[in-house]
């Protein structure tokens, strides 16, 4: 029989790696967290910005490149993120149910596709709440809908920080109706527009 000598030194080893690895991963996350928190607030601004404006300005943001670029991206990417969760829904599911149905069925190439791609978005939507977008309305209600979509995203694939996102996805919720009221569209046009991504996702 082979005799077994516990080495003192192997636990207390793992032990500050492990620790490491958690003091890393756990800085990441707060990062992360505190990023998603100054984009709300961004966004929020950019609204207020919109609610006291003295006039409209032209879009001095759309003959920048870089903004250019980076928004043609954003639609790029929203496409596929629609595509994506379109395959997913199904008839009798929500959207929420259709995304939880990768973890049961252990999806994980789409897992780690949608993964990605709500990353990207998050990064760029980061971005563009940086940018003068109360100069365009249109774009930054687009942008707070879509944020929207990322939280519950986020909500679904972070069991760990469920509460955190479904209390953000309740805030841009909030802070889209604001918005709504004040670009002033009619009834109709109002609730057309309000459940437009989902129309777009069973289409």
């Amino acid at each position: 029989m082979t005799d077994y000598i516990e080495d003192p030194y192997m636990g207390s080893e793992y032990d500050e790696i492990f620790n490491d690895w958690y003091e890393i991963e756990g800085e990441r996350k707060i990062k992360e967290l505190s990023r998603q928190l100054r984009t709300f607030f961004n966004y929020k601004a950019e609204v207020i910005r919109y609610r006291f404006r003295i006039s409209s300005n032209l879009a001095e943001n759309f003959t920048n490149t870089k903004f250019i670029s980076r928004k043609k991206e954003i639609e790029s990417l929203t496409h596929d993120f629609i595509t994506l969760l379109k395959r997913l829904k199904k008839p009798t599911q929500t959207l929420e149910e259709g995304i939880r149905s990768l973890f049961f069925n252990n999806d994980k190439a789409c897992f780690n596709k949608l993964s990605a791609i709500t990353e990207k978005l998050s990064m760029l939507l980061h971005y563009f709440s940086e940018e003068s977008l109360h100069n365009h309305p249109k774009f930054l209600k687009f942008s707070v809908i879509l944020v929207q979509h990322l939280c519950l995203m986020k909500k679904c694939l972070n069991a760990q920080f469920s509460e955190f996102f479904e209390e953000l996805e309740i805030n841009y919720n909030n802070l889209e109706e604001e918005l709504e009221d004040l670009i002033e569209i009619t009834p109709i046009k109002k609730k057309q527009s309000k459940k437009q991504f989902e129309e777009r996702l069973t289409s």
